[in-house]
């Protein structure tokens, strides 16, 4: 008889976990990048609908070997990372055709790519081309600057810790499982509202790579080799510039509270170096580093689309081991 009850006490739990969320069948709007496979989107129970995760502020810092003043600007943002551990995501992006961004001299690889220009042109209308350091922080408007980019560092340590302490609409969660035999990455994003939205969004998703070892040069004009880049914008596995589309239902923006977004992406990590789509002049090797699967990670945030003006607001981000 005890066993009886059990059994019966397990399924009822079982039928109010089922009764719990609203599965919505349509296909999400989720155009280009890697294979998404396994999508889905669904409303939890007004009772399951968790508070809102602090906020992970996401920095697009743009740098550049051949930049005299990047190194200053890298310690700026890693005691800034230092001091709110777990709450700020860096990606360094190395972008053309400007002299700053290219290798330092001597220098082993290209870290520049074709899409950390193309998010410079489309995100930031072409401002980090125009000289080095430069920061995107949370793609927030700053009032100072009259920009959403920040040149400079002056400006950067203050805007962080402002954006840290904005509230927050939705929950981030990133996950990624590594098959080395396969090179492949499973990468699963979940994505939570925890408010009322109506404004366009989509889910990004990029590979950054730590620990790539080459020349840099330093503000008193030297050049030092052994450097360590950190954050390196690598790969973007969702579509670019601008990432994927977040839509419950086809031609609709509404995300009400409780509305959970589940993607789940089959990346490829490339085997051999990337060339560059403007190749150097000797002595520079004319391809970025061999992307090392346990140096990388994989960041995700959420952002507004931009369409009709320049709102690019990022609401969250999040990070995760490629390879755990």
């Amino acid at each position: 008889m005890n066993g009886m009850k059990k059994l019966l006490m397990a399924v009822c739990a079982g039928m109010l976990l089922l009764g719990s969320c609203k599965e919505n069948d349509i296909p999400l709007d989720f155009k280009g990048g890697a294979k998404a496979v396994g999508d889905t989107t669904y409303v939890v129970a007004s009772t399951l609908v968790p508070p809102a995760d602090p906020h992970q502020v996401l920095v697009e810092e743009f740098t550049g070997g051949d930049c005299s003043n990047c190194p200053g600007a890298r310690s700026t943002l890693d005691a800034v990372v230092a001091a709110n551990k777990g709450l700020v995501n860096v990606v360094s992006i190395h972008i053309l055709p400007l002299a700053q961004g290219a290798p330092a001299a001597g220098a082993i690889y290209d870290l520049r790519t074709d899409i950390g220009t193309n998010i410079d042109a489309a995100i930031y209308n072409g401002g980090a081309a125009g000289g080095l350091p430069d920061a995107g922080i949370d793609r927030a408007f700053n009032t100072i600057s009259g920009s959403i980019l920040q040149q400079g560092t002056g400006q950067w340590s203050g805007m962080i810790t402002a954006e840290l302490g904005l509230p927050d609409s939705v929950n981030l969660k990133v996950q990624s499982v590594y098959n080395a035999a396969t090179n492949i990455a499973s990468i699963s994003v979940t994505a939570t509202y925890t408010q009322n939205m109506s404004t366009s969004q989509n889910l990004s998703v990029v590979i950054v790579e730590d620990s790539i070892i080459d020349n840099q040069e330093f503000n008193d004009g030297t050049v030092h080799s052994g450097y360590v880049f950190m954050n390196t914008f690598r790969d973007m596995v969702t579509a670019q510039p601008n990432g994927n589309s977040l839509q419950a239902t086809p031609g609709s923006d509404v995300k009400e509270t409780g509305r959970v977004f589940f993607r789940n992406f089959s990346y490829t990590v490339p085997t051999t170096p990337y060339p560059n789509a403007k190749p150097l002049v000797s002595p520079y090797v004319h391809q970025s580093p061999i992307m090392n699967p346990a140096h990388c990670r994989v960041v995700a945030f959420v952002s507004n689309n931009g369409t009709g003006g320049a709102d690019h607001r990022i609401q969250q981000s999040a990070v995760c081991p490629l390879a755990p």
